[in-house]
């Protein structure tokens, strides 16, 4: 267990027996520990929510190198190389409307972009799967985008399928992009909470992201 993840527990377990103890203390007509204890609980949540602000500025983004593999509990993932692509199969003739985080969206008629993730388990008897999994790409000028929608086709798996012990799987993801735009990385989204509320966590609020770098192959 991570530092962060202890004091989170901790300051939960603080929180929730300060409740109680206001609680008590209201019922019993005791105005001067409930205005106390009202007050610690009110100094804790801040204390907890600077510390939080301040760690996320503070810590620098977390970048994967290529071909990292970046795991969940038993859920892995790792990136490998994007390439144009002019037409993939099971997808709209244009996917122009594929929404933009932070951005607007891509042109339509823009350029698409091709890679496969390589998802796997490293569990040894359960199946693993991440429902909530999903990616962003990050172009080289911060803006992100999120992937193609895309149509299960000739049996290629999907990131939120179910994996069995061991097992390996190669998801391919579709992007476009405006012309001029060139990938950098892959934003992995894995369930916002509670990392949102964990100091120093990757997923903790207002700390960039962390970047799952990738190796672009030119046009040919």
């Amino acid at each position: 267990m991570a530092l962060g993840d202890l004091v989170f527990l901790v300051s939960v377990l603080l929180l929730v027996g300060l409740i109680v103890g206001i609680a008590v203390a209201a019922i019993g007509r005791r105005r001067t520990w409930t205005r106390w204890l009202a007050r610690a609980l009110v100094a804790c949540v801040l204390v907890y929510a600077a510390l939080l602000v301040a760690f996320a500025v503070i810590v620098p983004r977390r970048v994967y190198a290529v071909g990292t593999r970046r795991c969940f509990d038993d859920w892995c993932v790792a990136t490998g190389t994007i390439s144009p692509d002019a037409v993939a199969s099971g997808m709209a003739p244009d996917c122009g409307d594929a929404a933009a985080s932070g951005s607007s969206a891509p042109a339509a008629g823009g350029a698409r972009w091709r890679t496969v993730l390589t998802v796997s388990s490293v569990a040894r008897r359960v199946r693993q799967r991440a429902p909530d999994a999903h990616v962003e790409l990050e172009d080289e000028a911060g803006r992100r985008y999120a992937p193609c929608t895309l149509v299960r086709a000739n049996g290629d798996p999907m990131l939120t399928d179910a994996l069995g012990p061991g097992e390996v799987i190669a998801v391919p993801v579709v992007f476009q992009l405006p012309r001029r735009a060139v990938p950098a990385g892959l934003i992995l989204h894995h369930g916002d909470v509670p990392g949102v509320v964990i100091i120093g966590s990757e997923q903790s609020v207002l700390h960039p992201p962390s970047l799952m770098l990738l190796t672009v192959v030119p046009a040919r």
